[in-house]
């Protein structure tokens, strides 16, 4: 007897890996530019700078501009986005749902371990687990392209080429590294590097992060959200029990997922990185397309002997970080 999986494609999976997507802090709560319907190359434009209001002049001729452009610091740049092609597969017994809730829609009797609620269950198992799998390519990410890219890139910092060098190799590239390759190519388009005064801890957080907030160019100065590994949540809740730090961050609330803390009016994001990195949210930019065709989720047995089951998401992403010369990173 042949076992048939359960797939969902097309329109179909478009709720459930809109599920798997917005299972991670960085998405769901919104924290960065999420594009989810592109369905291929796009070029995002981005305009920095100012331009000053001048006298009338009714007679303008052509070769006035130059000196009115003079006052002004209008810079358009370009980034494309397009998205590739990934894959997330993860196994599990429905054996473990005995102990679950799920156990109340199975038969009676110890042959019997498959749930009315089957393709629910899941759903619900691989959902959180594809999301932050998901969150953390988004972040850290680097192709291998792009790591020789950085590696022979004098617009890189030794820092961040061994932090690029250090991460994962995968078909796509995360904002981070997305930032450092835009700097191979532009030498104006690099990210204002900060080094860390020694190892991260409650006792120099604040002053690091200082670093950061000090090196913040003017055009995002009060404006900026600063990123930070998600261990630096309880580094700041230990600092604030101190009484020579308690005034430096501002906390509401206890809990990772719901606390809004801030750092001399800079908020402050926890995610899945190994850096810190500094700018307008809306310029840290992540692309997907829910209704791609190669979008999909099934789920099956593992073999036709055994009770293994798994679960198989498709997707497509790309990433992309505007105005890197904006953003200020400590690796």
């Amino acid at each position: 007897m042949q076992y048939n999986p359960k797939v969902f494609a097309g329109k179909h999976a478009q709720d459930i890996i809109a599920l798997v997507i917005l299972a991670n802090r960085t998405i769901g709560k919104g924290i960065v530019r999420f594009l989810p319907e592109i369905k291929n190359e796009e070029t995002i434009t981005t305009i920095s700078g100012d331009i000053e209001w001048v006298d009338y002049k009714e007679d303008i001729k052509e070769t006035d501009l130059a000196g009115y452009e003079a006052n002004n610091s209008l810079k358009f740049s370009d980034r494309t986005v397009n998205p590739k092609k990934i894959m997330a597969l993860d196994g599990f017994s429905m054996e473990d749902l005995r102990n679950s809730r799920f156990s109340e829609d199975m038969l009676k009797g110890a042959a019997n371990i498959t749930s009315n609620k089957f393709e629910q269950t899941v759903i619900a198992y691989v959902e959180p687990r594809l999301g932050k799998n998901f969150e953390k390519l988004i972040w850290g990410g680097v192709s291998a392209t792009d790591k020789a890219k950085i590696a022979a890139s004098a617009n890189v910092t030794d820092a961040q080429k061994a932090w690029a060098a250090g991460q994962k190799t995968t078909k796509t590239t995360g904002l981070l590294a997305a930032a450092l390759v835009a700097a191979t190519e532009d030498a104006d388009g690099k990210v204002i590097a900060v080094s860390p005064t020694g190892t991260i801890d409650a006792s120099n957080i604040a002053a690091n992060y200082k670093r950061i907030h000090s090196a913040l160019p003017v055009e995002v100065s009060g404006k900026a959200t600063l990123f930070v590994p998600e261990g630096d949540f309880a580094l700041i809740l230990q600092a604030n029990d101190n009484e020579t730090y308690r005034d430096k961050f501002t906390v509401s609330g206890d809990d990772i997922e719901t606390a809004v803390v801030k750092y001399l009016g800079m908020k402050i994001e926890f995610v899945p990185i190994n850096y810190r990195i500094a700018g307008l949210q809306t310029d840290f930019v992540v692309a997907t397309d829910l209704l791609s065709d190669a979008s999909s989720f099934e789920i099956g047995k593992v073999n036709n002997l055994g009770d293994k089951k798994f679960g198989k998401a498709v997707a497509v992403v790309d990433t992309t970080l505007l105005l890197p010369q904006q953003k200020v990173v400590m690796v």
